[in-house]
């Protein structure tokens, strides 16, 4: 009962980027779990106002890896494998990136997806469009949402992960564990105690002694139950209690009025002062 159940398996994680200094944020957490887990990290350029050159060229991994310290300024391709990374880069051959990415992910699942997100006019925006929640939730694959004003819990100067706060709504439906899983799963790979996990709710109150809640040194549960729109408690309490990451399960669209204001995730996305991980309800 108290080791993550299931661990958060990753051998595939996928990031597609349009290659702004805005997806910077999303590339530097990708390319850092990528590392943790030693995966294979698949990158795919949907601009297609990149040249094919200038694709080979960026995001600049071994920089990257130099200015963090694990390569020498002067490094070649194979030290990058010695790592353990492995690379793969995607040219999107559809004009339509949304298609391109689904069509992707349809013939190469991923275990991972680090997508930026752009909030504005309250509304998440990936490269310009509504794409961010709309591929996350036709394809049922967990993913990492990185707003692109936000630093993150991976710095991109160093590296270096910051990781001791986190907000985790629970409800009834879907189930909670699952999220809490991974989040304890993240945490056991990212951070060294402190570590401070809220769990949030708003409504009808789930029975939390049913959740298996990790008890570690260093680790510490906090609960906050209230009444009201779920969304703004969620978003309160993040404000408040300044969480470095967001963890939720989510069940995607069930109503026409979600299809109108979109899920309780998405709508947490759009408010978001941090990076979210959401676990689709498909994959519980």
């Amino acid at each position: 009962m108290n080791e993550p159940r299931p661990p958060l398996t990753i051998h595939r994680i996928f990031h597609p980027t349009d290659f702004s200094e805005d997806s910077q944020v999303a590339f530097a957490h990708a390319l850092k779990l990528a590392l943790l887990y030693r995966a294979e990290l698949t990158i795919m350029h949907v601009d297609p106002a990149v040249s094919p050159e200038g694709f080979e060229d960026f995001p600049r991994i071994r920089p990257t890896l130099a200015k963090w310290g694990l390569l020498p300024e002067s490094s070649a391709k194979s030290d990058v494998t010695k790592l353990g990374l492995r690379i793969r880069k995607v040219r999107a051959l559809a004009a339509d990136a949304k298609q391109a990415i689904i069509h992707h992910l349809t013939a190469s699942p991923t275990d991972l997806m680090v997508l930026a997100t752009h909030q504005h006019e309250g509304f998440a925006r990936w490269v310009h469009h509504s794409l961010a929640e709309p591929i996350s939730r036709e394809m049922h694959v967990k993913t990492l949402f990185v707003p692109s004003h936000v630093e993150g819990f991976i710095s991109r100067e160093t590296g270096r992960p910051s990781l001791h706060r986190l907000l985790l709504p629970i409800s009834i439906q879907p189930p909670s564990q699952p999220a809490i899983d991974a989040a304890s799963a993240l945490i056991s790979q990212l951070s060294a105690p402190p570590v401070t996990l809220t769990l949030v709710h708003a409504g009808t109150e789930p029975d939390v002694n049913t959740l298996a809640l990790p008890q570690k040194a260093g680790w510490s549960w906090n609960q906050l139950f209230g009444k009201g729109d779920p969304v703004e408690w969620i978003l309160a309490a993040g404000a408040e209690f300044d969480v470095d990451l967001i963890v939720m399960a989510t069940k995607g669209q069930d109503s026409l009025l979600d299809m109108l204001r979109g899920s309780t995730a998405e709508r947490v996305l759009r408010g978001a002062r941090c990076p979210l991980l959401a676990i689709p309800a498909q994959l519980i």
